[in-house]
């Protein structure tokens, strides 16, 4: 007759539990195989992300804030062989560079973009907030043709590089500024002025719309001051042969500029959680071998306790027959 442990049968409630948190952990380190099992399938496992707002529905946004947003142009010839800038055109815009408030409400404005030129729109984005912005294009005077221009979202750092290319975009320095234009990645990057992130530029086109977040607050620091100043964004349409390649060249027209810019509330979790989400997850590949071996081992203790200690069943019944016999018989002799 066999002796059973207890836990044979009825099961072991610590065990069942190790079991479901195996399952549990498996389950969750397959959720990405999953996704893509359910991309191919054509199901969708995870929600579709919508796109940027429509800015031709809804309610009209109010004006634009000069609080919050400071409007310019960019005009003139510029620097005319030799480095020398005409006199006439260093009026013809000043950016005051003034203290502006965290941009938190829609807006509207129009504009003439006129030809070999630029308009633009100074902006303190701040976090928490998402920004999307139209730019539509309108030929003047009934004209029928095709309005073509450029749109770049600049970091306060690259617009001074893009006025720096603005003002000598008639002078070619030598031969220089087609050489710097193709020149090495490296050098490009600390001379040249890039949009947003590197994606922000959208050329040779007569409407635009985008959205933009930033996941940490624009600031410049320096061991001079003791508080980080903010830094702004700058919205650029222009209708200029600017460094790039695949910008649009000046098309001796000039258009109207329709600027609508959309601000909704963003909620945003701390930057600190994708590394937390990202160690922990390594962490718990790393040490899942580890806590299933370890309840593994746990289960089979646990059984032994419960069972009193007997590692394998016996019988309990007495044996049929003594042996009489001695262990071990003498030798015979002679």
């Amino acid at each position: 007759m066999c002796d059973l442990s207890p836990a044979d049968a009825g099961g072991d409630p610590v065990m069942a539990k190790g079991r479901r948190g195996t399952t549990l952990a498996a389950i969750l380190l397959l959720l990405p195989l999953l996704s893509v099992i359910s991309y191919e399938m054509g199901m969708d496992f995870a929600p579709v992300a919508s796109a940027a707002s429509d800015c031709g529905q809804g309610e009209q946004p109010g004006a634009l804030d000069e609080d919050m947003v400071e409007d310019f142009m960019l005009t003139g010839n510029g620097w005319v062989g030799g480095g020398v800038h005409w006199e006439e055109d260093e009026e013809d815009y000043q950016i005051t560079y003034r203290d502006l408030s965290s941009l938190s409400s829609s807006f509207y404005t129009s504009f003439v973009l006129n030809n070999d030129s630029a308009v633009g729109l100074r902006m303190n984005m701040t976090t928490g907030w998402k920004y999307t912005i139209c730019v539509n294009l309108q030929p003047l005077n009934g004209s029928e043709e095709r309005p073509i221009a450029d749109v770049y979202l600049l970091q306060e750092d690259d617009f001074s590089k893009y006025e720096f290319d603005f003002d000598s975009r008639h002078d070619d320095w030598e031969g220089m500024r087609d050489d710097i234009a193709h020149s090495a990645p490296w050098l490009q990057n600390l001379i040249l002025w890039h949009p947003f992130r590197d994606v922000h530029s959208y050329e040779k086109l007569d409407d635009v719309k985008f959205a933009v977040a930033l996941d940490h607050e624009e600031r410049s620091y320096s061991i001079w001051d003791d508080y980080a100043q903010p830094k702004t964004m700058f919205l650029m349409i222009e209708s200029w042969n600017n460094i790039r390649d695949y910008d649009a060249k000046a098309q001796e027209s000039n258009y109207s500029v329709d600027v609508t810019v959309l601000v909704e509330e963003r909620f945003s979790l701390p930057n600190w959680t994708v590394s937390m989400v990202c160690c922990g997850g390594l962490l718990g590949i790393m040490a899942s071998p580890f806590l299933v071996h370890r309840r593994y081992m746990k289960a089979g203790l646990v059984a032994i306790e419960a069972g009193g200690g007997d590692m394998m069943p016996h019988l309990e019944t007495a044996p049929e027959r003594t042996s009489t016999a001695p262990a071990l018989t003498e030798p015979k002799e002679g």
